[in-house]
């Protein structure tokens, strides 16, 4: 068994930006778990374990989800966090122009993948994890970074492809791998 998901990755100039952020993040005081810069991307889907034998069938669907779409510009903006400021578990990064796109191939994705009894997830909401929130240690310090920087501009990134990923746990975080990748188009 894999544990897999599918991802965008973003091009390096926005990843920068974005490590900056979770420099600020981290001096907020808040007791928080920073992603990885390397492990930054959006989740089209989460999988969980998955045999192996099922990875040539995955990557099938996840071309014909690909087939027809375009590459696009997505624009990076915006700090926000899951499931809300009274109670935060994750701090994120937003999708502003593009993000119908974004939604739009996810639903193509879902599709793809239920008949290989993948089930879909309702309400994606395109997002760059940047840090987990472990305790209410530091919370008003959080909540007033994440009311400072709801607009800020972290730059565009072209979306070309879709990446099959495997994340193996490690006691230093999780390591990801990319077991294939299936260009728009």
């Amino acid at each position: 068994m894999t544990r897999m998901f599918v991802a965008v990755e973003v091009e390096e100039s926005v990843r920068e930006k974005l490590v900056m952020a979770q420099e600020q993040l981290a001096r907020t005081g808040a007791d928080l778990k920073l992603v990885e810069p390397e492990n930054v991307h959006v989740t089209m889907k989460f999988l969980g374990e998955v045999p192996e034998e099922k990875t040539g069938a995955i990557v099938d669907a996840l071309k014909k989800a690909a087939s027809g779409t375009g590459g696009f510009e997505a624009n990076v903006k915006g700090i926000g966090v899951f499931p809300g400021l009274n109670y935060i578990r994750v701090v994120w990064a937003g999708v502003a122009e593009g993000g119908e796109k974004f939604i739009e191939l996810q639903k193509k994705i879902e599709r793809e993948l239920q008949p290989l009894g993948f089930k879909p997830e309702r309400g994606f909401v395109p997002h760059l994890t940047l840090a987990r929130v472990r305790t209410a240690k530091g919370r008003d310090g959080l909540v007033a970074f994440v009311k400072e920087k709801e607009a800020e501009e972290f730059g565009a990134t072209q979306v070309k492809a879709v990446e099959l990923k495997q994340s193996k746990l490690m006691s230093s975080g999780p390591v990801y791998s990319t077991l294939a990748r299936v260009e728009l188009g």
